[in-house]
């Protein structure tokens, strides 16, 4: 589709693209990673042709529909949530306002015979064009990709004004996904995304039939979405054929042979060396010495690789141990501008516990989790902290709190422990500061580097209970392993709201899930949620009160299980028989579509006309064509409603 012959951009004499040359195929599934600040959103725009490379040129594909979607800086005219995302079928839209019009136009008595018959005849030719181009699937696909993506339909007809950035993100991948490109260019699109829609966007774009790239610090999801790796680095790419998984296996293999490579050749060199200034002074072996010599200075010196360096590693300061009890929340309820967010709320956390609490976005997580953590006060119901517990709260809006005519390094020295100052410029390199950007001051530092700095000044306390909301944002693969590492070695107890599959898989061993007002309570790993969540099969008891020492669960909650995977394998099997009908019904209409197509040609041709019965029997084929083409658009829309509404069940 695409091809990249060394492509090169710079900016402020920094070079971002260098000489890269690629090839684009049709259906490629590509990941494109590398360390924040390296160009992959830049190269994204090359490609999008929304910035022109200084060397080098592009080759595109006559056919080619570029969708691309940015991380931000989304702009909307005022309409409505749903008439922004349906206004991807502009070409459908535009055939239903001119057949409106002339249907306007024919209600008008005055008009003569012949005008109206050229009328009736546009109509009829548009008419044709909506039936070819599926015009009754809009209100269908519009609906069904929106409610994917996390909306409900008592918000189709907000004001997109109304909503935040991150929903506003929401609506241009609906309406990129509803566009249907051959080409997807996605810049983190899960980074406002909630787990229930990451995992139906991946639903999504399994059955997506263009090419896709996809730029994300979001590890599963690259796992789940592709095939291949491109990796930025001083920029220049280098390419994997695997998903993420596969790159990070295959990379430490190639950094190995790199270093067997360093290694020897410096061996060399060594000896190489001796010989030189063993030798030097005898006259006999000038010539030997001097060929050593030249031969030293010709050498293409291997480089040790970055990742060969000591590994980064941050240990939390030690803090004393808490009670056996850290968290009891009991009847806990919000509501916010007279709506309920959250009621009757029950869950506790004991002594080295780590949790991580989940829901939909709007569900009110942020606000439990400041509740939790005494910075909101409107509520009811008791919040009880354990004895000696000293608790750590981050939060994406404290990057605004900080000094912002300190330096990064002087706001970490503001809360360091005498202990931990030794540590604060190797905790700061972990996440991404490193050299003369610790010298940075705050009101020069980006949202992203805010809330990084934000987070490492949390990390230097001594606590015994950290409560993180979405702690991974704005960091990349490298440094959640960091954290994720830190954290397991952690002796305190843990509460993690997280979108990050991979990072919440492994590290916590209870998952309360934030769902309908009510608290859901599953044991067991994230993977284990995962699963569940996937089967249907979710332990909702929502009565449960848990004890420090015992956990009661209800006896209807087996049976209420069973019910429930009977339920979802019942509506499996409906899927499965209307997702085979609405596909051959598509089938059908191809196949009458083209038969149509052929009978227009006929008709084009002026000797028909001459052959009475032939032009009879013609006609009669067209119209029974075209009644069933009725037909069937009629029942492709009804099964599809039918369809959309079990996958919403």
């Amino acid at each position: 589709m695409i091809r990249l012959n060394t492509i090169s951009l710079s900016f402020s004499g920094k070079t971002i693209l260098d000489t890269i040359s690629l090839h684009i195929r049709r259906n490629d599934r590509i990941g494109l990673i590398g360390p924040n600040g390296t160009g992959k959103s830049t190269l994204f725009k090359v490609i999008g042709k929304l910035i022109e490379p200084h060397a080098g040129e592009l080759i595109f594909a006559k056919d080619l529909i570029i969708g691309y979607l940015p991380q931000e800086g989304f702009v909307f005219k005022k309409k409505t949530i749903f008439e922004e995302a349906s206004s991807a079928f502009e070409d459908i839209l535009s055939l239903k306002n001119q057949l409106a019009k002339i249907h306007t136009q024919l209600e008008d008595l005055s008009i003569q015979n012949n005008e109206r018959q050229l009328l009736l005849d546009k109509y009829t030719h548009l008419h044709h064009q909506l039936e070819v181009v599926h015009g009754a699937k809009i209100h269908a696909e519009t609906g069904k990709v929106l409610k994917g993506i996390g909306f409900k339909e008592s918000d189709f007809e907000k004001s997109i004004d109304t909503l935040s950035g991150g929903w506003q993100m929401r609506v241009a991948l609906s309406k990129l996904l509803l566009q249907e490109p051959s080409l997807l260019l996605l810049d983190e699109p899960t980074n406002h995304l909630d787990i229930d829609s990451i995992l139906w966007l991946e639903d999504y774009l399994r059955e997506f039939q263009g090419g896709l790239i996809i730029i994300s610090h979001d590890r599963a999801f690259l796992d789940r979405n592709v095939k291949k790796i491109w990796e930025l680095e001083r920029g220049s790419i280098t390419e994997y054929h695997g998903n993420y998984s596969f790159y990070e296996d295959e990379k430490e293999k190639r950094i190995e042979l790199q270093r067997a490579r360093y290694n020897n050749q410096q061996k060399k060199i060594k000896e190489v060396e001796r010989f030189i200034e063993r030798f030097r002074a005898k006259n006999t072996k000038a010539s030997q010495v001097q060929s050593r010599i030249l031969m030293l200075e010709n050498m293409e010196k291997e480089e040790l690789p970055e990742t060969a360096l000591e590994k980064v590693q941050f240990r939390f300061p030690a803090s004393k141990q808490s009670g056996v009890s850290v968290l009891e929340v009991k009847n806990v309820s919000h509501s916010y501008n007279g709506h309920c967010i959250f009621q009757d709320i029950h869950l506790s956390i004991e002594r080295g516990e780590r949790v991580a609490l989940v829901g939909q976005n709007g569900s009110g997580k942020s606000t439990l989790s400041r509740i939790i953590a005494g910075i909101e006060q409107r509520y009811s119901g008791t919040i009880k902290m354990g004895h000696n517990v000293l608790f750590g709260y981050f939060a994406q809006e404290h990057a605004e709190k900080l000094e912002s005519s300190n330096t990064v390094l002087e706001e970490m020295e503001s809360v360091a422990p005498f202990s931990m100052i030794p540590h604060i410029r190797h905790l700061l390199g972990t996440f991404l500061f490193s050299g003369d950007d610790v010298f940075k001051t705050v009101n020069v530092l980006s949202g992203g580097e805010k809330s990084r700095l934000s987070l490492a000044r949390i990390l230097l306390k001594p606590t015994n209970f950290l409560i993180l909301d979405e702690p991974t944002n704005h960091i990349d693969i490298t440094t959640k392993k960091i954290l994720k590492d830190a954290l397991l070695n952690y002796s305190g107890s843990l509460l993690i709201i997280s979108h990050d599959r991979y990072f919440l898989d492994g590290l916590v061993s209870k998952v309360y899930e934030l769902k309908d007002k009510k608290i859901y309570t599953h044991l067991g790993s994230f993977h284990d949620f995962l699963e569940k969540k996937t089967l249907g099969l979710h332990t909702e008891n929502v009565e449960i009160k848990e004890k420090t020492t015992t956990t009661y669960v209800k006896s209807e909650e087996c049976s209420s299980q069973k019910q429930q995977y009977l339920l979802k394998k019942e509506q499996n099997a409906k899927k499965r028989k209307l997702t085979k009908e609405v596909q051959c019904i598509e089938e059908n209409i191809s196949l009458l579509e083209t038969q149509k197509k052929e009978l227009d040609q006929i008709f084009s041709d002026v000797t028909l006309y001459t052959n009475k019965d032939k032009s009879v029997e013609i006609h009669k084929q067209y119209k029974a064509i075209t009644e069933e083409l009725h037909q069937l658009y009629q029942r492709w829309e009804s099964v599809h409603t039918e369809l959309e509404s079990v996958n919403n069940n």
